[in-house]
């Protein structure tokens, strides 16, 4: 599956960064499967893995939670 980070929306309180919402896409190479979904992070969180290639293996442990529940 490929995963794309596809938004990254930061909520700021007083002026500091306060979390961050992610948004991303996944599908299968022929297309046949496709999924959206989002997660939140505090700020902390995002600051140790603000680099898309880390969002993305977030964004993959992330649905793979989500579909083991």
């Amino acid at each position: 599956m490929k995963f794309e980070i596809r938004q990254i929306n930061a909520r700021y309180s007083d002026g500091e960064l306060e979390s961050v919402q992610v948004i991303y896409t996944s599908r299968n190479e022929e297309r046949s499967v496709s999924i959206n979904g989002n997660f939140n992070m505090t700020a902390e969180e995002y600051r140790d893995n603000e680099a898309i290639e880390q969002l993305e293996v977030l964004a993959k442990n992330h649905l793979l939670n989500e579909v083991g529940e």
